[in-house]
């Protein structure tokens, strides 16, 4: 996925982008720049070297730049007549009718897509400002961009069309806009978070906001913790999880993670059966309902470990999909060889490692590309492989007819809006630290969901024990009134994961009970509920449907995070658990 930067300050900027890039420590290797020099702008390349060291930029003095990070090269793009200089990311939709409507070229790069597109706008008489509100109408799919007009070289405008922008301000009158959330937080002290459909004019001057009908508002920035470091890998890894899903997303809108061979194998796949252990077996378990849904299938999820010591008869119509972290889980290479020794079903491997263990034994592998995970505790690898489930039971539905073109095209949009809400979720660690402040101290806990977020509540419980280790449970709302409600009181703290959807209404019934047993109730929705004695609430964001399991689960993460930190346990190396579960 591409990155973007923006500095603009009355002192020279080029020390502190060589920091940034330093800082994101990024797998793309190719930085273009576009900058002031000598009072114009110019255009510069660069080619990073891996891994990643300081540059020397140049000794001219440079007020503004505007960076962009690629995997591949990009063409340099020349000013156009309104003095427009564009770096965008993300997927347009509508590129190719906009492209003929602009009589460009189908190859134009989405620079000058959004550049002629402003053009057009100001041929007609519209300002810089209003350009960009008639463009943002126009532009359709998930895209953000930084534009910077000559006649206004005190300032850079940045829009965000779903994907996650963040402006921040530093020390020395220094204005930053980026793309990562991780850098803004350790360069900035205070940032504001754009929404989609926002417009933000930041420079020499106060932030500002620009609304729909052209008037202007303040930015509010809230201050933020300084860090000279991430404390903990499995923070950053948490952080991280906009940057890895959205290179995910931008993968398989290139048609780079389900290959063609697997493609043409699903119009007869009948079955679907999924093995994983730990974390992973909570992603299958939440992946069952899309391939029930969405590709109208029968699914079993085996626990790896169990999956041995059971009966199989797999053929040629079932779909048996491994997934590992790591490739390398000893209980799942055994689960999926005892599969194949008793029947002969179409295999998958979904996994990080490329060339691990497991990725030898299948017809096909699917890779997260999610990146190195240094804590033992799964985060942004098991979101990616929710994600990466939720592309082939798209795929699978698609292929066997169960989808309509409609419904393809809304999953998706989803799939693109999806980094953005997850960095929306990232921003509520304030409030999920205030509930870990008391929850921290709870020597038992009750995690509960219905539907796709029981899983969610699973993965839950299980990174409280895993990290905090804390003893709790997760339970289907439903069940409670069959036992465990006996054990709920005014001790037993619980967590509720609430989406607004058609299951929100049992879910408040359930609620009921837990109130009449005196029971503290911590609730994660997108609803309209407020915070009463005894419960309290946590607005989660709104914008997804099916892959709303996926943000609740970063909220969990964070959770039992901070309970660990509060209660002072090894982070990143839980005691007696390693990253690879083998057997002794």
């Amino acid at each position: 996925m591409s990155e973007l930067i923006a500095y603009i300050a009355p002192q020279n900027v080029l020390p502190a982008l060589s920091d940034c890039i330093l800082i994101l420590n990024s797998s793309n290797t190719h930085l273009n720049l576009v900058l002031e020099e000598q009072a114009s702008s110019t255009q510069k390349r660069w080619v990073l070297p891996q891994p990643v060291q300081r540059l020397s930029l140049g000794s001219e003095t440079c007020h503004w730049l505007i960076a962009s990070l690629h995997h591949e090269p990009q063409p340099l793009t020349p000013t156009n007549r309104a003095g427009l200089q564009i770096r965008a990311m993300g997927h347009c939709l509508n590129h190719q009718d906009l492209a003929h409507s602009l009589n460009l070229g189908d190859a134009c790069s989405l620079n000058e897509l959004i550049a002629a597109v402003l053009q057009r706008q100001i041929d007609d008489g519209a300002n810089l400002t209003e350009a960009m509100l008639i463009a943002n109408a126009q532009l359709k799919g998930q895209i953000s961009y930084l534009c910077h007009q000559e006649s206004q070289a005190q300032f850079i405008l940045a829009s965000c069309l779903g994907l996650p922008l963040f402006v921040g301000l530093e020390s020395g009158l220094r204005q930053i806009c980026s793309s990562s959330l991780r850098l803004i937080r350790q360069r900035a002290n205070q940032v504001y978070a754009m929404k989609d459909g926002d417009i933000v004019r930041f420079g020499l001057d106060t932030p500002l906001l620009i609304l729909g009908d052209g008037l202007e508002q303040v930015l509010e920035m809230p201050a933020v913790t300084k860090n000279q470091s991430v404390p903990h890998f499995m923070l950053e890894e948490i952080e991280a999880q906009p940057e890895t899903l959205a290179i995910l997303v931008q993968k398989y809108k290139e048609g780079y993670v389900l290959p063609l061979a697997l493609r043409a194998k699903l119009a007869g796949i009948r079955s679907v059966t999924l093995l994983a252990c730990g974390s992973s077996y909570h992603a299958a378990l939440v992946a069952r309902y899309w391939f029930e849904t969405l590709a109208g299938v029968s699914v079993q999820v085996g626990l790896s470990s169990e999956y041995c010591d059971r009966d199989v008869r797999a053929d040629d119509h079932d779909l048996m999909i491994a997934i590992s972290q790591s490739g390398e889980t000893t209980d799942t290479i055994a689960a999926l060889k005892h599969a194949q020794a008793s029947g002969r079903p179409r295999t998958v491997a979904l996994t990080n490692s490329p060339g691990s263990t497991l990725t030898t034994l299948v017809d096909h592998h699917l890779l997260t590309h999610s990146g190195a995970e240094q804590s033992v505790s799964a985060t942004k690898s098991l979101t990616a492989q929710i994600l990466l489930l939720f592309m082939l039971a798209n795929a699978l539905g698609q292929a066997r007819g169960h989808l309509s073109a409609e419904q393809v095209a809304s999953h998706d949009e989803e799939m693109l809006l999806l980094p953005n809400v997850v960095a929306q979720t990232l921003l509520l660690n304030k409030e999920i630290r205030r509930w870990a402040n008391g929850l921290h101290r709870k020597n038992n806990l009750f995690v509960i969901g219905r539907h796709t977020h029981y899983p969610v509540a699973m993965e839950g419980a299980f990174k409280l024990r895993e990290v905090a280790y804390q003893h709790a449970e997760a339970f289907p709302a439903g069940e409670l009134k069959h036992g465990p409600i006996t054990l709920v009181n005014d001790d037993l703290p619980v967590i509720v994961c609430l989406p607004w959807n058609q299951q929100a209404q049992k879910m408040l019934d359930d609620l009921k009970a837990i109130r009449a047993n005196h029971g503290e109730i911590f609730i994660l929705s997108n609803g309209n509920i407020a915070s009463v004695e005894g419960t309290s609430v946590i607005r989660m964001p709104s914008g997804l449907t099916h892959l709303s399991p996926i943000i609740y689960i970063v909220a969990l993460q964070m959770l039992a995070y901070y309970c660990a930190v509060l209660s002072g346990n090894a982070i990143d190396t839980p005691r007696n658990l390693a990253k690879v579960t083998m057997d002794f």
